[in-house]
């Protein structure tokens, strides 16, 4: 029932016997001397000496039991204050026995090693002074080895501990297999081999089996039946925990305290982190992840027992939205903690791979690709690595996207087509946003000055005009701009907005052939002005009509509005009643409605609205006359009657008065450019 590792073909190990309550409950391994009290009485006696316990062991988590900063951190407890503790839990101590708080012991020099410094031997150490150069030693909590103590041998609570408590005070080199190893028996030699051994572990040289930020599975208990579960395990002070007790606690366990689970339960590193928390508090970070040492000007940050170098004033700013203010450390802390690279806005979550970009404000952002962490000027390895409570701090926030801001300046860019494109106001902002999540990401000025810059992004389907120009254009999603001739026919399609804008907006956008028409070819695609939208037409172009060509993607952004139309297109001025049919790219006047619907035939009747500009813009033409009428045309004498819509010629005034039943009928004066619109008959007798 104890476990076992290896380093270099020798076992180091420590005990984790299954116990009952009441033995949990005083850390008793061994049986008590003859003529000592029962675990009952012992229970009963030490509850006068025992903290309530406060931990809630549904807080407790496999993967982080403790963090690196707490456990590594040697400067938590001094040896009066370790002294005064040991004190406080032990108030009196049975008759013929040593307790914790008065144990005294001659200690050996120990030379400094790679895993700990120097430890200078004396003479009638107490128990206090020992742990307390222990932990300076090799850079541990204090609290760390008094646990472990009282998790072991319950030696921190006991008052009557036997000798052999003592000898293998913290199951230091004591392996499953076989017996105790002599050369670790003793309370120094268990307290500093402990110690010395979790460096050991940190190293990573000899123990990778529980190796942090990796997915392992850890057993229930010693009893392989018992099954095992998939921890991620966050930190290398967990990973430590694992090494020195490899089981997790199954529910049963964490359900009962510090009492007993069912045959699956084992109870080392849950009472680890029970008692830990009972006595000094959370298992998480004693001081914020920020630090400084004592008189230095260096700030870092602390993550997985491991220290990364803050490089500015801006990255300062960003951490302490949310992990707070600078704490003020010893200086052997921070000089005991390996270097890693310095902090960046490029960061990994281990716990689910994700790469993400910490922002001024706070928040993190996933990377959706390794083209994105390139062109934000990161080398794909070069991220660091976030604790689980760091990584937690910053909210996360949408997806890294299309938006960007150069860090300290602050124009918004849109990425497009491996350029960048300057917003240029507030409605291009609102239209390039429309739809998606309007995060914009901090890129720094170095890799941002790599990204090409592309046009000046305008809205699409606005008026524009550069200072010098006299043209006014309309800016199309496809970095190019048409010429309108004038602002009625852009309104009729809808464009109203208009600025002057510095000529340097316009550079790199490209000018369209032609100017705006009241119809216009879209690629496979014709579409028509229309009060304000553009409406799909058959498809052709009408006969007698110029339409300008653009693509369909030039014309993405005109709003569409109405049902499809076709030939014959009638036309309505906006301020007017009449109505006009488009005949060979002139406009003329429907005069009746039964002219209109037989035009019009029998299809639902649809209309086009320009207004008046437009109407004259394409021209008026030869009106639709109505069987019956006289027209005659300006500058000549000649007078016309139109039957079945053809002119014919009345020859004489008889005929006139005759047809006008006995007097002279209205006659129509035309312009004489008309007449060649008309087709004429043979002349009437």
């Amino acid at each position: 029932m104890w476990s076992v590792t290896r380093l270099n073909g020798w076992k180091l190990g420590r005990p984790h016997a299954i116990l009952t309550a009441a033995s949990l409950a005083m850390g008793l391994l061994f049986a008590s001397p003859a003529g000592a009290m029962d675990d009952a009485q012992a229970a009963s006696q030490l509850a006068g000496t025992r903290i309530v316990p406060a931990a809630d062991l549904s807080q407790f988590r496999p993967g982080n039991i403790i963090s690196d900063d707490r456990f590594f951190d040697s400067s938590t407890m001094t040896e009066s204050q370790i002294d005064a503790f040991l004190r406080q839990r032990v108030k009196s101590c049975q008759s013929g026995y040593v307790c914790l708080k008065d144990f005294r012991q001659t200690t050996t020099t120990r030379a400094a090693d790679r895993y700990c410094g120097e430890y200078r031997g004396e003479t009638s150490e107490t128990a206090a002074r020992i742990i307390a150069k222990v932990a300076q030693a090799c850079g541990l909590n204090p609290q760390v080895l008094i646990v472990t103590l009282e998790k072991e041998q319950g030696l921190v609570t006991h008052t009557w501990p036997s000798d052999w408590r003592y000898t293998i005070a913290m199951g230091q080199g004591c392996p499953d297999t076989a017996a105790c190893d002599t050369r670790y028996y003793g309370f120094f030699n268990q307290v500093y081999g402990a110690a010395r051994q979790f460096q050991i572990y940190t190293e990573g040289r000899y123990f990778t089996y529980y190796a942090p930020g990796k997915t392992w599975n850890v057993r229930y208990s010693p009893n392989a039946s018992c099954g095992s579960s998939p921890v991620f395990i966050e930190n290398q002070a967990t990973a430590n925990l694992y090494y020195y007790t490899p089981y997790q606690p199954n529910a049963a366990s964490l359900r009962a305290g510090y009492g007993q689970g069912d045959g699956c339960s084992t109870y080392g590193n849950r009472n680890f982190y029970q008692r830990f928390v009972d006595w000094f508090g959370s298992t998480q970070s004693r001081v914020g992840a920020i630090v400084q040492a004592t008189g230095r000007s260096e700030i870092y940050v602390v993550m997985n027992g491991r220290k990364h170098h803050v490089p500015d004033l801006a990255m300062l700013n960003l951490l302490r939205t949310r992990l707070g203010a600078v704490a003020s450390v010893p200086t052997k802390y921070v000089d005991d903690l390996p270097e890693a690279r310095p902090m960046s806005r490029y960061v990994h979550d281990a716990r689910s791979g994700t790469l993400f970009l910490l922002e001024p404000d706070g928040t993190k952002h996933r990377f959706a690709s390794a083209a994105q962490i390139a062109m934000f000027g990161y080398a794909f390895a070069d991220y660091v690595d976030l604790d689980s409570r760091v990584a937690d701090a910053f909210p996360t926030g949408t997806d890294v996207a299309s938006f960007i801001q150069v860090a300290g300046q602050p124009e918004i860019y849109v990425l497009e087509a491996g350029q960048r494109r300057h917003i240029y106001d507030w409605p291009a902002w609102e239209y390039a946003s429309r739809g998606l999540s309007r995060y914009v990401a901090t890129i720094d000025q170095g890799p941002a000055g790599a990204i090409p810059v592309g046009a000046s992004y305008l809205k699409p389907h606005t008026l524009v005009r550069a200072q010098s120009s006299g043209d006014v254009m309309l800016v199309m999603p496809t970095t190019k701009v048409l010429r309108i001739p004038s602002f009625a026919l852009a309104a009729d399609f809808g464009a109203a907005a208009y600025q002057v804008v510095p000529d340097a907006v316009l550079a790199g956008w490209q000018r369209a052939e032609g100017s705006l028409t009241p119809f216009v070819s879209c690629g496979t695609q014709v579409l028509a002005a229309d009060n304000g939208s553009a409406r799909m037409t058959s498809g052709s172009v009408p006969a007698g009509v110029t339409a300008v060509r653009l693509t369909e993607a030039d014309c993405a952004a005109m709003p569409r509005g109405g049902v499809a139309t076709g030939a014959p297109y009638f036309v309505q001025p906006t301020t007017a009643g009449e109505v006009y049919l488009l005949d060979s790219g002139r406009l003329r006047h429907v005069r009746t409605y039964e002219q209109l619907t037989a035009l019009n035939g029998q299809r639902p009747l649809s209309i086009l609205r320009w207004s008046k500009t437009v109407v004259d813009e394409v021209g008026i033409g030869a009106p639709l006359l109505a069987n019956g009428t006289f027209v005659q045309f300006q500058g000549t004498a000649e007078v016309y009657r139109v039957e079945q819509s053809t002119l014919r010629h009345v020859q004489s005034m008889e005929t006139l008065v005759r047809l006008g039943n006995g007097r002279v009928p209205p006659i129509e004066a035309l312009p004489a450019e008309f007449f060649s619109a008309y087709v004429v008959g043979s002349p009437l007798p």
